[in-house]
């Protein structure tokens, strides 16, 4: 997560100077995401936790596009042989946005994208992995802390899809979480 959260910094700076006079921000976040997939509810729990980073560039006032990651990794168990599983989703999304004012201080974002979803799971002895490319949306308030620093809310819902050994499997769902970021 590291190296590719270093990456996406480094790419929204490098575009942000090439052009000139636009916002770039950079947001850290942190929530929860319930699993689009029952079977997959079913081994690792409800919710599993759910960190973000995002790096954006505005086009207009209003218009901006933006690129992200986010991470989750549980452990769980079978249902029938109790026996140990691990999973790991890695979501890398691009994106355009709409962001406007409710007042001086509060705003609004709604976004939507693509999503490559990296998958891995080890259970019952075998390692099943591979990558499937699906949409994401959401939408968010805004808390301006001064002109550079933000606080911020955001839902929204990440689906890609894939059949793996004859079973359709949903990666992603519904998620929500709370985050900071800084605008340059």
């Amino acid at each position: 997560m590291k190296k590719t959260g270093i990456l996406i910094v480094a790419v929204t700076v490098v575009l942000s100077s090439l052009c000139g006079g636009q916002t770039f921000t950079v947001s850290l976040g942190a929530g929860i995401q319930s699993p689009a997939d029952s079977g997959y509810r079913d081994i690792y729990g409800r919710s599993v936790f759910l960190p973000e980073i995002k790096g954006g560039i505005s086009l207009s006032p209003s218009l901006y596009v933006w690129t992200g990651y986010g991470l989750v990794t549980a452990k769980g168990e079978t249902p029938e042989l109790k026996s140990a599983a691990e999973s790991s989703q890695n979501f890398l999304s691009l994106g355009g946005g709409y962001q406007g004012a409710l007042s001086d201080s509060l705003g609004f974002k709604a976004e939507l994208g693509l999503a490559d979803v990296f998958y891995k799971e080890e259970a019952l002895g075998e390692t099943v992995s591979g990558s499937a490319l699906g949409f994401t949306a959401g939408a968010g308030l805004t808390y301006a802390l001064g002109k550079m620093f933000f606080l911020q809310a955001e839902a929204g819902y990440l689906l890609a899809q894939k059949t793996i050994n004859d079973v359709k499997v949903k990666m992603g769902g519904l998620k929500a979480g709370l985050g900071a970021g800084i605008r340059f």
